[in-house]
């Protein structure tokens, strides 16, 4: 593996390391901020946007250890990332670094909207917003498409 690549994967690494440690340090404000109530439901959706995080810095961790291995599981953070939605009493948005979001908000009409955000975590079930919309994040779009050039020259 040349220089240039290395340097590539050590981007990629550090990108997910430090998105991961955001949302985590963000979701424990959130948490205990005391803007909002922390019940049974907070405490699991806050553990399971954490589980999101932690699995980002391994990814970035794995990209040191193994190469071949790292670029895989970024493959699979990364997809987890593309799309995030909210139609009716469900919605999903999970992003460890930065959203660069293209979407469509379909409450009053078809609006399209452009949408910025540092590591962020939402996730609902069976709560109805009264949101419906779809997004692609297009730096998740990006990263998948360098991740994927990287293993074909790693592969070599």
């Amino acid at each position: 593996m040349n220089k240039q690549i290395r340097n590539q994967i050590k981007a990629i690494a550090l990108y997910q390391f430090i998105g991961g440690i955001l949302g985590i340090a963000l979701t424990v404000w959130v948490l205990l901020s005391g803007e909002m109530v922390v019940d049974q439901m907070a405490m699991r959706i806050g553990l399971f946007a954490g589980g999101l995080y932690i699995f980002s810095i391994l990814c970035g961790r794995m990209l040191f250890r193994n190469p071949r291995r790292g670029l895989v599981l970024s493959i699979v953070n990364q997809v987890l990332q593309v799309v995030y939605f909210s139609f009716g009493t469900y919605a999903f948005q999970y992003v460890a670094g930065l959203r660069i979001g293209v979407g469509v908000d379909m409450v009053a009409g078809w609006i399209f909207k452009f949408r910025l955000a540092l590591s962020s975590f939402h996730f609902s079930v069976g709560t109805d917003l009264g949101q419906k919309f779809i997004g692609v994040n297009l730096v998740a779009l990006f990263l998948i498409f360098w991740i994927e050039r990287l293993m074909e020259k790693v592969k070599e």
